[in-house]
């Protein structure tokens, strides 16, 4: 006795996808190196430390408010 219930096998379900074609894909590659460099553009900027501060030790943490507790 055969089970109707039960699921088809996994090679049935699968449908062929059509490839993308060479102007999708190279508008995914550039969006993608586009968005790598300005990420990279905005840490260096965020990140970076003119040389003559960087010479100049950091402003000390003021430990009273932690000392009075």
């Amino acid at each position: 006795m055969s089970d109707s219930t039960a699921p088809a096998p996994a090679s049935t379900l699968a449908t062929p996808t059509a490839p993308l074609s060479e102007r999708t894909a190279f508008a995914v590659l550039g969006s993608m190196l586009f968005l790598i460099l300005a990420l990279t553009i905005l840490l260096v900027q965020t990140t970076w430390v003119d040389s003559a501060s960087a010479a100049e030790p950091p402003p000390a943490a003021d430990g009273s408010s932690l000392a009075q507790r």
